[in-house]
């Protein structure tokens, strides 16, 4: 098994919750991931604020969540996410936890893992009217939303966590930096911030002398004003970091070093002490010369230096040959990889192929409905259009005949502002003449003075319901004789002389006749020919007979002066009614619709005429 990243150690500063899937990955890479988290993670200030968001989740069209945090600390309280909300999320990581959630609907970004990159997303552009929750940390950046408040959006924004300082003492960071450490991975500017914060000038002299591994430019950016001199831009999630680091690490493989055998010193000749010296067998022998020895050893050592290089030489390719086979083998899983990658983009473009080919035959399908349905639509706005057309002509036939057999012009009135609110919803030219002819007709009717039939009739009504009670002339007369003949008792003496002089003078009034006397039954007959002189009058009010009306009124005026009494209350209220509803007029000449009905019978002919057509 190739681990490109073997007896390679990486210092991890993500928050506890998160790291567990990228030192896995390092592992497997076969890194060694020193953990050291730069932030610590807390529940949220007001928690029952939280749960009071949770438990309304139904209320919101979007929720927006800005870390992988915040989904984790959702999914702890929160059983079943709503189906129908759908769910924002910045990078890959947090794709992946929200679907762990049970989010059917994820929104993320495909290139840019950031509030900007999320931002840019097409559903996001317009969000008039709709409700969006955002779960954040404390303290966190307002782009997202503001921007959504910008684009028309109501915001609101929910403290899922607090992001606390490191609880990691310095001296534990310190140690891990003091073994071989190949890079420090960032995946949050806070945390570059807390990590030289707990740093003292040794400690952040060896973090600018160490080779940062950022997964964003902003926190590349961080690292640098930090004084970092080597800052390298990683992809986003978890596998693009590790890739990146692979792809970083790639050239500089560690291997073993081959030892040179140690050269051996010359060692000079000895004589031994228990034999003598040789004795020179010729004069030539004693006078060889010194440089012939010195020849001699040059030579040993040219041999030992090439034995020497060959050895090196030999080794260095060996390390050679290793490193190639590495880079070969590495090479080889890269296009397996590559391959493997091609042929599920193969089918991935076979799958979309078919799909397109299905949409297509979809939307050709549509635009058959489509034409159907304009077609539909047109037949039908000509039958509703003749369906008006003969509504209009039947509302003013029948206020016409309101008008002429009733008179009831309020009646008339609200038919033609109704209608008139029908056709004002039909934009069409062939009703405009008549439009205007109904503009024209209702303008007559309004300055028709008002004639109030009703209270006219109830009035009358009401006299007739009261003749019954008004006393007659003949009740009054007999109650003051017997009031006379009361007195004249009580008074004795005086009261005989006043009535013997009563029999020799009587005084009466001749500009007045005597009332007539009526039996009991005659004055019932008095009564109801008064009931029908009032109900005469009511029927020719109704019937605009203005003569009659006229007529039975004073009639009934003349009856209640000569048999009623005209100094009681009842009588005198009657007699004003009576006065005042003579005053009225109830014949009036009525306008009709006349020009209006013409003009909807002429736009029903010409609707007909172009049907035919």
């Amino acid at each position: 098994m190739i681990r490109p990243l073997a007896n390679r150690r990486f210092l991890v500063t993500r928050p506890e919750n998160q790291s567990d899937r990228l030192a896995a990955l390092l592992q497997d890479a076969g890194a060694t991931p020193l953990l050291a988290p730069m932030i610590a993670i807390g529940e949220a200030a007001d928690p029952a604020a939280l749960d009071a968001v949770l438990h309304r989740l139904d209320d919101f069209d979007l929720a927006v969540f800005v870390s992988p945090t915040a989904l984790d600390q959702v999914g702890q309280r929160i059983r079943h996410w709503p189906a129908e909300l759908a769910a924002a999320v910045i990078g890959p990581a947090s794709r992946e936890r929200a679907r762990e959630l049970g989010i059917l609907d994820v929104l993320c970004p495909d290139n840019r893992y950031d509030s900007e990159g999320l931002l840019e997303l097409p559903s996001l552009q317009r969000m008039e009217g709709r409700r969006v929750v955002l779960f954040r940390g404390n303290a966190g950046r307002e782009l997202l939303a503001d921007s959504l408040t910008a684009r028309g959006a109501q915001v609101e924004i929910v403290e899922a966590y607090r992001r606390l300082p490191p609880t990691m003492a310095r001296e534990a960071l310190a140690a891990m930096l003091a073994e071989d450490c190949d890079g420090v991975i960032v995946t949050s500017s806070e945390a570059v911030q807390n990590l030289f914060s707990m740093s003292d000038e040794a400690l952040t002299r060896k973090l600018r002398g160490s080779l940062f591994f950022a997964s964003h430019p902003a926190i590349a950016d961080t690292a640098r004003r930090q004084g970092v001199a080597s800052v390298f831009t990683t992809a986003a999630g978890d596998a693009g970091i590790v890739a990146s680091l692979i792809e970083c690490f790639a050239g500089s493989q560690a291997s073993p070093s081959a030892s040179a055998p140690a050269t051996p010193a010359p060692i000079p000749a000895s004589t031994p002490k228990n034999h003598p010296p040789a004795r020179p067998s010729s004069a030539a022998g004693r006078s060889r010369p010194r440089w012939t020895s010195q020849l001699l050893w040059a030579l040993v050592g040219a041999a030992l230096a090439i034995g020497v290089a060959s050895l090196l030489q030999q080794g260095r390719r060996q390390d050679i040959g290793g490193e190639m086979d590495g880079r070969l083998s590495l090479l080889e899983t890269r296009l397996r990889a590559l391959s493997v990658g091609e042929q599920r983009d193969g089918g991935r473009m076979s799958q979309l192929d078919t799909q397109l080919a299905g949409i297509n035959h979809s939307i050709s399908e549509l635009n058959a409905q489509q034409a159907d349905l304009q077609a539909l639509y047109g037949s039908i706005a000509g039958d509703q259009e003749e369906t008006l057309l003969a509504d209009a002509e039947l509302t003013l036939s029948l206020a016409s005949q309101q008008l002429q057999l009733t008179g009831n012009v309020g009646a008339a009135l609200a038919a033609l502002y109704r209608l008139d609110e029908r056709l004002a919803g039909h934009d069409k030219p062939r009703l405009m003449a008549l439009r205007r002819a109904l503009a024209r007709d209702l303008d007559a009717l309004k300055r028709v003075p008002w004639i109030d039939y009703v209270g006219l009739s109830a009035k009358i009504d009401s006299l007739a319901g009261n003749v019954d009670k008004l006393p007659l002339v003949v009740d009054a007369t007999s109650a003051e004789d017997a009031a006379d003949r009361g007195t004249t008792q009580a008074s004795g003496l005086l009261g005989e002389f006043s009535r013997a002089l009563g029999a020799l003078v009587s005084i009466r009034r001749i500009d007045q006749p005597d009332p007539v006397l009526l039996a009991p039954q005659q004055a019932l007959y008095l009564r109801e020919q008064v009931k029908l002189r009032l109900l005469n009058a009511r029927l020719a009010l109704l019937q605009r007979d203005e003569v009659t009306f006229r007529r039975d009124l004073a009639a009934t005026e003349q009856a209640m002066r000569k048999h009623f009494d005209t100094r009681a209350k009842p009588v005198i209220a009657t007699l004003a009614t009576l006065r005042e509803l003579q005053m009225a007029q109830p014949a009036q000449a009525l306008p009709t619709p006349v020009d209006s009905l013409n003009a909807a019978r002429d736009a029903r002919r010409k609707a007909s005429r172009e049907d035919v057509k």
